[in-house]
């Protein structure tokens, strides 16, 4: 796993759960002690599946909600993590659009050793889109928290359905995205507050 996404799950937890205490107890309590993430290194999978699921049991929610609501956050730092791939014109459709075939292949090819999911966006018109995700991860609720964030960050109103799922057998999860139309900006300052 890219230690871009250990560094923004620190942030995660100290932004949104109490502080650097909270991100250091959850290292304790994971089994892991003090440790620093680099962006750039590539870390265990099974040492961010011990993060999670310990997160989910200090906060006594469930897994998956735990996931999604990580990737929430992470959706828009990582349109800023990696902004030389995406151009400013973009937004959720285009994001996704452009994910596999623009993004993870340039980060594939600065570092092959890194697996990126396996994202296929097909848009069927100006408001819907499919998206398949395969991953040996199977981090489909993040993936799906963090079409969520794109959407707030762009100040869209997106509904995702996932309608086939690899924790039920599925080779792959398939999304069903629909764009509501944009935000009020009233409402879009609420997502920021």
């Amino acid at each position: 796993m890219y230690g871009v996404i250990f560094d923004l799950l620190r942030s995660y937890v100290i932004e949104r759960h109490g502080g650097r205490a909270t991100w250091d107890a959850l290292l304790d309590e994971a089994g892991i002690g003090y440790k620093v993430y680099f962006p750039v290194a590539q870390y265990p999978d099974e040492e961010i599946v011990k993060l999670a699921t310990t997160a989910s049991q200090m906060l006594k929610v469930p897994l998956t909600a735990v996931l999604e609501d990580f990737g929430k956050f992470v959706g828009p730092s990582l349109v800023t993590y990696y902004e030389m791939f995406v151009r400013p014109e973009w937004r959720t459709f285009e994001v996704l659009e452009n994910a596999s075939a623009k993004i993870h292949d340039a980060i594939h090819r600065y570092n092959p050793k890194r697996n990126p999911p396996e994202l296929r966006a097909t848009r069927i018109d100006d408001q819907h889109m499919k998206l398949t995700y395969q991953s040996d991860r199977k981090l489909c609720f993040v993936a799906k928290g963090i079409i969520l964030g794109l959407s707030q960050k762009f100040g869209e109103r997106i509904e995702v359905r996932e309608t086939q799922c690899m924790h039920h057998g599925a080779q792959r999860c398939h999304f069903e995205i629909t764009h509501h139309g944009d935000v009020s900006p009233q409402r879009r300052d609420e997502f920021w507050s």
